[in-house]
């Protein structure tokens, strides 16, 4: 379990959740995780393996085959989401210390990190009371040489069964509470395999869950570890009947193959290179912050982050010129650990990950666009995993930096003529996971936004993360989360006929 130093705070785990129990990975290996910030160890994960895997995935089988959870009731389901997040509520200053020191989250992305989560647990305990688990359907009378009667049907939405949970590590609770919520919440079982960036939030999240919930043994299953086999066995397994996961494309495309020979459902979330459209000059001293805001929130690290700003031509020098202002402003954007409640912008998350947003922004400048700020590790930041905010301008959007999702702290500023060029520029992506408008005339951008191939349009910031769905057309993914679209995602229809 985890354990605390006098002198600095470690969180060490030596085993994995299955099937109730807390049981030493095959070989008893363990591995370090580092804090993004200092590059200094902060605890340990257990090293799990494909043994391991096997059997967290068969008791997450038992549990829903002989098992009473999925013919549990809708209070029982509420009272168990209620009391995780009532616990996350009480334990929250220990969980934000240990996101700011895995994941390098500033104080900033709280909101998202921290109070999210606990707010869409107690969401989805309140959907299972509104959720359409039964719904009747009109009578008919049928004739038949034995004479007439009436044929009643309903249909019932029963859970999937085994579902296979993959998520990231950039908003990690965030992203299991929209994961695990929809999933108790419709009575399904589950492995969650984190990734291996981030296994420490999620196995104190196993504790807690274990601890609090009451849930029947092998309802919710965590394995950590490296190796790619792990994961390979859970979307593989003939036992697991659903695999969601968020990350990138080429993950996405191996587990929709993996999942091909037993056509088993699959949701993906895989991340967008979504537009920023400002249409109009309006208040650019406002604007300018929210149009970089990517180049420097959570260091750039989210996939529905408007990373492409497209601009008018009228306006786009001198939206360039504020937004670079505004980054460059070390008073306003200060750079450094995320600890520090002051800090606007944290660390990448690995070095591996630094490096290879160096060579996106190396590719930039060597295909013409021009580095208007940014773009260099920080100078007076000796560890850590750092880039500075960097945002390139006169940017043709058929570059490299402009098509492909960099996950770091970069945008591209591009300039459009009029409305039906800005819609072009938009939709000229593979992806289509969001995309954000900004401007004083409402109406003209509720109309563009109908426009974009994309699954979430935000105008003038405006969002409801509670209720609504959300997830990517094209290469942005399968499926939706959130609210009772999510709920909809971990249920398989049954119709039920019979007569009177």
């Amino acid at each position: 379990m985890a354990t605390m130093a006098h002198a600095e705070t470690r969180w060490d785990f030596d085993r994995l959740l299955i099937g109730g129990n807390w049981v030493e990975p095959t070989g008893g290996r363990t591995y370090e995780v580092p804090n993004p910030a200092t590059d200094r160890s902060i605890g340990h994960a257990p090293e799990g393996t494909r043994e391991d895997m096997q059997r967290a995935i068969a008791a997450a089988r038992k549990a829903f085959d002989e098992g009473p959870w999925p013919r549990s009731s809708k209070h029982d389901r509420a009272r168990v989401l209620n009391r995780i997040a009532d616990a996350l509520e009480a334990r929250k200053e220990e969980w934000r210390a240990l996101l700011i020191a895995e994941a390098g989250a500033c104080w900033v992305s709280h909101d998202v990190q921290v109070e999210w989560p606990i707010r869409h647990l107690r969401n989805y305990a309140d959907l299972v009371f509104r959720f359409p688990f039964e719904e009747m359907l009109p009578s008919t009378v049928t004739g038949s040489p034995m004479g007439a009667y009436v044929s009643n049907s309903m249909v019932h939405h029963a859970p999937v069964g085994v579902c296979g949970m993959i998520p990231t590590w950039n908003f990690p609770m965030f992203v299991i509470a929209q994961k695990i919520g929809p999933a108790l919440a419709t009575g399904n079982t589950m492995v969650i395999k984190p990734s291996p960036y981030g296994p420490l939030v999620n196995l104190w999240l196993a504790k807690l869950i274990e601890d609090v919930a009451d849930l029947p043994p092998g309802v919710i299953n965590w394995v950590t570890g490296q190796s790619p086999e792990i994961s390979q066995e859970l979307v593989s397994n003939a036992m697991v009947d659903k695999v969601s996961f968020t990350g990138s494309i080429v993950v996405g495309r191996q587990i929709l193959a993996a999942a091909a020979d037993r056509l088993r459902r699959v949701h993906l979330e895989l991340g967008g290179k979504s537009a920023h459209i400002l249409l109009d000059g309006d208040n650019l001293d406002m604007v300018a912050p929210a149009l970089a805001a990517p180049s420097f929130f959570h260091s750039g690290q989210g996939c529905a982050m408007g990373t492409r700003i497209l601009v008018p031509k009228s306006v786009a020098d001198k939206a360039v010129e504020k937004m670079a202002a505004f980054v460059s402003n070390r008073d306003i954007v200060k750079i450094g650990d995320p600890a520090d409640p002051s800090v606007l912008m944290g660390p990448v998350i690995r070095e591996e990950r630094r490096k290879a947003i160096e060579a996106y922004i190396e590719s930039g400048v060597d295909q013409g666009a021009r580095l208007v700020t940014g773009g260099r590790r920080p100078a007076q930041l000796s560890s850590g995993y750092f880039l500075e905010p960097t945002i390139f301008a006169d940017v043709d959007n058929k570059l490299k930096i402009a098509q492909e999702e960099i996950f770091g702290p970069v945008v591209t500023v591009t300039a459009y003529g009029d409305l039906d060029e800005a819609a072009r520029i938009a939709n000229d992506s593979d992806y289509g996971l969001a995309a954000m408008i900004t401007g004083s005339d409402q109406v003209k951008a509720l109309e563009l936004g109908k426009r974009l191939r994309t699954g979430t349009v935000w105008i003038n910031q405006g969002g409801n993360m509670a209720h609504a769905p959300f997830g990517g057309f094209k290469l942005s993914g399968i499926g939706r989360e959130g609210g009772l679209y999510g709920m909809h995602e971990y249920t398989e229809i049954q119709h039920l006929a019979w007569r009177s």
